[in-house]
């Protein structure tokens, strides 16, 4: 058995994979239009530069139940035989090879899988296998089997009351649930201010791409400091986390905010206001976050108020600081310029200048 490439994403604090093969493309969740009379897991559609693509939570489709949304969580688009699926997922790590010899699929194949999600077929098994990889632990999920189950979904069309009931019945939940289910909002608790943001990547997924020329776009993640916006380079961001508990480092700079356990590795958090000479402020209850950044051998977190968004700058977009910057947002020496971000300055942070910093990462061990 040859070697295969997986996608490796994370969710509901679980490692999964699918087939790289069958990833068409991937980005930030945007926001998703309700099918009411679609069952269980379909939540929705978007419009994928003019195609409909169905989009599904793995939460429904293995019987959990369903979360709330976040601006993090992101849409993996899966392809096979010519037919697309989206499904949701709170982060997206790497693509790696998995040896055939790693992955485990006798746990699978004796007797019936549980049927997860309400499985009409039971031949329509999502998980395929397990893998070790790196100390952890990644569930195989089958790209075939996740375009089946969306195609015999499809085949359910809804003309009448009685294909109402019979979708009540197919997916066994009472008449109550599914009218309470059929009435659900895409992200109802979400900000104003998020749902903005959810409806300005599902506008700018529907433009065409032949009309638009991403190859010297610069990727960049949109981020909240005291009250304002700040970019930097997506390259060296691994990924988005929330904060819940912060082990104080003793004797180091206030910049060093302290060590938290992500999910088993201990990273060291850090505030970059005092460099960007803003005042550090201490962390609230609602704001709670931090981006974790990679580069070379080195990995730490970043301390922030908001993840806002993913986007590509034009580099012509990007204007020089002005002179009269307001004395709270930067030293200038440690921006690259500044761009219009949802008609506010958004600046540009110089992250290679800001590593050089006296003291901003703490090599020794505490």
């Amino acid at each position: 058995m040859e070697n295969k490439s997986y996608l490796i994403f994370l969710h509901n604090n679980c490692f999964y994979g699918v087939e790289a093969l069958s990833v068409r493309e991937i980005f930030l969740l945007p926001e998703v239009t309700a099918i009411a009379e679609m069952p269980n897991p379909i939540i929705g559609v978007i419009n994928l530069r003019g195609d409909v693509l169905p989009v599904m939570d793995l939460n429904l489709r293995f019987g959990y139940q369903q979360q709330e949304y976040s601006l993090t969580d992101s849409l993996i688009v899966i392809e096979w035989e010519e037919s697309t699926i989206g499904i949701i997922v709170n982060q997206v790590y790497e693509v790696k090879d998995i040896p055939a010899t790693e992955i485990t699929t006798e746990i699978y194949s004796q007797g019936e899988l549980s049927n997860q999600g309400g499985d009409r077929n039971h031949k329509l098994h999502l998980v395929t296998g397990l893998a070790k990889l790196e100390e952890k632990l990644i569930t195989l999920l089958s790209s075939n089997n996740l375009i089946r189950y969306m195609e015999e979904v499809a085949e359910f069309s809804i003309d009448n009351q009685d294909s109402i009931g019979a979708l009540v019945k197919e997916n066994s939940l009472e008449k109550a649930e599914y009218q309470e289910y059929s009435k659900l909002i895409f992200c109802q608790n979400a900000t104003s201010q998020e749902r903005a943001i959810f409806q300005e990547r599902a506008k700018n997924l529907r433009l065409e791409t032949q009309s638009q020329d991403f190859s010297n776009l610069i990727p960049l993640a949109v981020i909240g400091l005291n009250k304002e916006y700040f970019a930097m380079n997506l390259a060296i961001v691994r990924e988005f986390t929330d904060i819940h508990k912060v082990t104080p480092i003793p004797c180091t700079p206030e910049h060093i905010f302290g060590n938290i356990n992500l999910r088993g590795e201990i990273v060291t958090l850090l505030d970059i206001r005092g460099v960007l000479n803003m005042p550090i402020q201490a962390i609230e209850s609602n704001k709670n976050k931090a981006l974790i950044f990679e580069v070379d051998d080195l990995v730490a977190g970043i301390r922030v108020d908001e993840v806002f968004d993913v986007m590509y700058l034009n580099p012509l977009d990007i204007k020089s600081i002005p002179t009269a910057i307001n004395h709270s947002q930067a030293h200038n020496e440690y921006l690259l310029g500044t761009a219009i971000y949802r008609e506010k300055m958004m600046s540009i942070i110089n992250f290679q200048k800001i590593l050089t910093y006296k003291g901003l990462i703490v090599e020794q061990e505490v």
